[in-house]
């Protein structure tokens, strides 16, 4: 006898018993999920997966696929659960794999740092949940289906994370900006800087006047000399 069925025979009405039918449905259509969902081109960006027990057993192994052009360069840590990676021919993660031991009505989180596609594209996450006693799940099916998998896009202006600060940008939703490119803003009312003053006026305006002192120098000195031979003569 389901709860539903009870709860008609105690006289609780059908519309609670349909509540907590959706309820339970909604509890069992969990899937795993992987966050963000949108991210920016070419930013190390910070992934959380959060897995969610399925099955009346325990979640023993959860094994991602990581999609192509992603480069997961640190990993987290999560109590119980021990992880491995397996490296494609080129060297590169191709999946992470995480083993533990997760209760069948809970839930555990896994989480890395990885530099994103230089160009917009749409990251599939697929996944492959095992259960104590060898049931899989495999969540690699297309969005809106019973087990899809997790789905992130890369899209040109989504905020940067630069998660870990690897690529040495600053964070933003513009990242054509650099650093030291940015204008500074004047004070309100502040009157515009002075053009420089001609050089060659200054010269020019300063050795005349220096001229002007030579010659005026040179008069008095010979007036003051005729005027003592004059007194001389007398």
């Amino acid at each position: 006898m389901n709860v539903a069925t009870t709860l008609r025979r105690t006289g609780l009405g059908s519309g609670l018993a349909a509540v907590l039918v959706l309820a339970g449905s909604a509890t069992a259509s969990a899937h795993i999920q992987v966050t963000p969902s949108v991210a920016a081109p070419n930013d190390p960006v910070h992934f959380t997966v959060l897995v969610p027990g399925e099955s009346e057993r325990e979640t023993t192994k959860v094994e991602l696929k990581v999609p192509a052009d992603v480069l997961p360069f640190s990993f987290g840590t999560t109590p119980g659960w021990k992880r491995t990676l397996v490296e494609a021919p080129n060297g590169a993660v191709d999946r992470i794999v995480w083993t533990g031991r997760m209760p069948k009505d809970g839930f555990a989180e896994f989480s890395f740092l990885a530099g994103t596609p230089e160009k917009p594209t749409t990251l599939t996450w697929k996944a492959v949940q095992t259960y104590a006693g060898g049931q899989v799940v495999r969540w690699i099916g297309a969005p809106g289906s019973e087990q899809p998998a997790p789905v992130t896009q890369v899209v040109r202006g989504a905020p940067r994370q630069n998660a870990g600060g690897e690529s040495g940008e600053t964070t933003g939703t513009d990242p054509a900006v650099t650093p030291g490119s940015e204008a500074v803003d004047e004070p309100a009312g502040a009157a515009p800087p002075a053009a420089p003053a001609a050089t060659d006026d200054i010269d020019w305006v300063a050795r005349g006047l220096a001229l002007a002192g030579l010659f005026a120098g040179l008069a008095a000195i010979v007036l003051a000399t005729r005027s003592s031979k004059t007194r001389k003569a007398r």
